[in-house]
């Protein structure tokens, strides 16, 4: 498979080499990609397959369906957001496999706020109905489990047409939407982070995650 080396709009970086095993092969790959380009790259885009046998590659590629969900160094992660960084061995998950239980130790870090209303997803949608909450004066909160601002924003890199009646972002590359929505002033955004609970008196429970993402 080709790889771009660069780019009329994205930043490619430069990153020093790394390898881990996969089905017996030795993946090259660079620091900062994810596992998923480097299987790619190296030719492998079957990540799983069926009951039925049949291959199973990418589909989302923002890490929310679970279709590229692979064991790396024994633990499940959905490789289209998981960086080549450190790992040593990539499998498919068999059809047969049953995870380890997990003790979570019960001082990790969980915060609780107060607010009106909770939006889940930093992403189109999700900034969109904060930025008329805030036109109303309504609170709220956003939680995302990314570590960067905009959803499937994020995967847009061509200018958008005057769609919306507005037209206000016609002209503009998604990552940019996803900024302009934002605004400067993030506070109420929560990334890399996730509802653990909703509680009585308009009290919401979040706990800071790891993706594995740049």
């Amino acid at each position: 498979m080709y790889k771009i080396t660069t780019h009329p709009i994205l930043e490619i970086p430069k990153s020093e080499k790394v390898t881990f095993q996969f089905d017996g092969h030795i993946i090259e790959a660079k620091k900062g990609f994810t596992i998923a380009a480097a299987l790619h790259q190296a030719g492998f885009p079957v990540h799983s397959h069926s009951l039925r046998n049949r291959k199973r590659s990418l589909e989302c590629g923002i890490g929310k369906c679970g279709a590229c969900e692979m064991l790396v160094d024994g633990q499940v992660k959905r490789i289209c957001i998981t960086l080549v960084d450190e790992v040593k061995e990539v499998k498919e998950i068999p059809h047969d496999y049953r995870p380890d239980i997990i003790e979570y130790a019960k001082n990790e870090p969980i915060d609780v706020y107060k607010t009106q209303v909770v939006i889940v997803g930093a992403g189109p949608a999700g900034l969109a109905a904060r930025e008329i909450l805030r036109e109303y004066g309504i609170d709220n909160l956003v939680v995302d489990n990314n570590s960067k601002i905009g959803g499937q924003f994020l995967m847009q890199t061509h200018q958008f047409f005057f769609f919306e009646k507005e037209k206000k972002y016609g002209g503009m590359r998604g990552f940019d939407i996803a900024q302009t929505l934002a605004g400067a002033n993030h506070e109420g955004i929560f990334l890399n982070s996730t509802v653990w609970d909703i509680l009585e008196g308009g009290r919401i429970a979040v706990k800071e995650i790891s993706t594995d993402r740049t």
